[in-house]
């Protein structure tokens, strides 16, 4: 005897049509190249690899696991972004962040955040300034606790982009993300300097005051101070290639 299932299937659509179906929707596979992109771009941020040292695009490909072809497109991509170099022949290198980079890295982070202070300063409501300072607090634990630098840079970074995001244009945001990665080179060499950290920390806490009794010309002060100090410590640990 065959049964006819098929107004059955009929009668459990029916039953199943206001029902959402509880599975977890599949994550798109990031390509080869995305992730060879990523991780140069980490090792190149992290200081793993290191400037003026000449890397094959062969023997990174094999660190890999992965074809040349990947690595070739994660290279171009960070040469665009002047992030290395090419030498034919030879492979690619990593750039030195001179002195005038970060002079000039810095004058463009005073422009963006010595004009967003002026936005926000009298706008910070109490729970956003009581965000910021448990930003700073997170930042104490991270040097107190078994410190982790790139831990540090990136609440840091939140610190920063916390106060940008603030003032609510998103042109200003968008800048300051573009220039976040090239941020983060000058940043370690600045932390290499003795006590830098805790000063860091300190200064974040000025600001942080400053906005708190929305004293407009304090905050401007502190951010100044915060910036040119970061500035003069990276440029003392800035290494000219040889």
């Amino acid at each position: 005897m065959q049964l006819n299932i098929s107004g059955m299937e009929d009668l459990m659509e029916k039953g199943n049509k206001n029902r959402s179906i509880d599975l977890t929707p599949f994550e798109r596979p990031r390509s080869l190249n995305d992730m060879a992109y990523e991780s140069i771009k980490k090792g190149i941020l992290t200081g793993a690899l290191a400037p003026g040292e000449v890397y094959s695009e062969l023997k990174l490909a094999k660190k890999f696991g992965i074809s040349r072809t990947p690595v070739r497109e994660a290279l171009l991509r960070l040469s665009t972004e002047k992030l290395i170099s090419f030498h034919p022949r030879k492979g690619m290198s990593i750039n030195y962040f001179a002195g005038q980079d970060i002079e000039s890295l810095f004058e463009l982070r005073q422009a963006i955040e010595e004009n967003m202070v002026r936005k926000i300063t009298h706008g910070l409501t109490d729970q956003q300034i009581q965000e910021l300072k448990e930003i700073v607090t997170e930042q104490e634990d991270c040097l107190n606790d078994g410190y982790d630098e790139s831990r540090f840079l990136e609440i840091d970074r939140r610190f920063h982009l916390f106060l940008v995001e603030a003032s609510k244009n998103r042109f200003m945001v968008q800048t300051y993300d573009n220039i976040r990665d090239y941020m983060a080179i000058p940043a370690r060499k600045a932390l290499v300097k003795p006590g830098r950290a805790d000063a860091v920390i300190k200064e974040h806490r000025e600001i942080v005051k400053a906005l708190a009794h929305r004293n407009l010309k304090r905050v401007q002060e502190a951010i100044r101070k915060h910036l040119n100090t970061s500035k003069l410590a990276a440029m003392e640990k800035e290494t000219a290639p040889r």
